[in-house]
């Protein structure tokens, strides 16, 4: 069995203190591998996140491609018998996905996070942010079942009920996800 500590829209900025919020590091102990939703704003991040686990990120929307420089917009991570879609959810790759209508706070982002991957039939599970709203939606888009995982954000909830991040325990092709709030 693997953990996987799911986290996006930190925007901590270089001159923010080198420290990450408590409930991060007490969740993400232990985890296999980190997957970062982008929103990173400082490269600080990763290196705090990469002495817990290994780190995946994609670029967000606020990041600056010189700070990532290696962080594509939507990478697929394989782990045991899944595969997860990673991308940030801010922007649509093709346009006809509709909204989707039962991922509250995260209708038009959803869709966009879908779009990145909707021609890849083996994607178990399509882990975004930007909206820094948490969903957790088990979703049916063209005849399959996808996981839609937003962790929210861990420093700004804006119009989200609370912060927070995710963790999915996968064990062969059983994928368990559950989002941590404070």
């Amino acid at each position: 069995m693997k953990r996987i500590g799911i986290i996006s829209d930190t925007h901590l900025k270089e001159h923010f203190p080198k420290q990450f919020i408590e409930p991060v590091l007490t969740t993400f102990e232990g985890v296999d591998l980190i997957l970062h939703g982008g929103d990173v704003n400082a490269p600080w991040v990763i290196e705090e996140l990469e002495k817990l686990a290994p780190v995946q990120v994609v670029l967000g929307n606020t990041d600056d491609s010189k700070v990532l420089s290696n962080a594509p917009v939507s990478l697929r991570v394989e782990v045991e018998n899944c595969v997860i879609g990673l991308t940030h959810g801010d922007t649509f790759r093709e346009p006809r996905i509709k909204p989707v209508l039962s991922a509250s706070g995260n209708m038009q982002t959803a869709a966009n996070a879908l779009s990145h991957f909707q021609f890849e039939t083996d994607v178990n599970c399509i882990i975004f942010g930007h909206s820094h709203f948490p969903l957790l939606l088990w979703h049916e888009f063209m005849g399959r079942k996808v996981l839609l995982l937003n962790p929210g954000s861990v420093t700004q909830k804006r119009a989200a009920p609370h912060c927070g991040c995710a963790i999915i325990e996968i064990d062969g092709n059983e994928l368990d996800a559950r989002l941590i709030r404070w």
